[in-house]
């Protein structure tokens, strides 16, 4: 586990960056919800996008994988979203 964990740390940072500079991104224009959802949308699509490519660089990519990522986006878009929304 620990030697998988290092040998990922690179993706892991990057990762947690695209959700940290979203998070700020996010934060920063909130009375501005049209620009909310675009910045969360652009950071949904990074992570889609560095899901696809930390598979395909270590591990075996697959169609059910890339599956996976677009429907997980989908799935936290739409929960943002509805928050959004929602004025929660």
């Amino acid at each position: 586990m620990k030697k998988t964990l290092k040998k990922h740390v690179g993706y892991y940072i990057s990762l947690l960056s695209i959700f940290i500079v979203g998070f700020i991104l996010t934060v920063f224009v909130s009375p501005n919800l049209d620009l909310q959802k675009i910045i969360i949308s652009l950071t949904i699509i990074a992570y889609v996008i560095w899901g696809i490519f930390h598979h395909y660089k270590n591990h075996e990519l697959t169609r059910r994988i890339v599956i996976e990522y677009i429907l997980i986006g989908l799935f936290g878009l739409s929960v943002l979203f509805f928050l959004i929304e929602g004025g929660v």
